[in-house]
């Protein structure tokens, strides 16, 4: 109940502040983009395969969006997503 209440003269307004601003990019990262983009052409692939039932495709699917998630990761630690902390 104490964490809830407005600042007073014995408690500074700083307690109630954030640690720091977030990013302003909101999540529009290169990497974001991009693990969005392999993951939803592998989407597409998995549903192209589940219509003409064709369990190479929807594997070749799946390996598209795990290949999408990687990538997400590898350009996220060269410094082309969203900083972290």
């Amino acid at each position: 109940m104490a964490e809830n209440t407005p600042a007073t003269a014995s408690a500074p307004a700083s307690n109630y502040l954030p640690p720091a601003s977030p990013p302003a990019n909101e999540g529009n990262t290169r990497a974001a983009w991009t693990a969005m983009i392999i993951v939803m052409v592998g989407a597409v692939l998995a549903g192209v395969g589940f219509v003409i039932p064709s369990v190479p495709v929807v594997i070749g699917a799946a390996v598209v969006i795990a290949a999408g998630l990687v990538v997400g990761a590898v350009l996220r630690k060269a410094g082309h997503g969203q900083p972290v902390g």
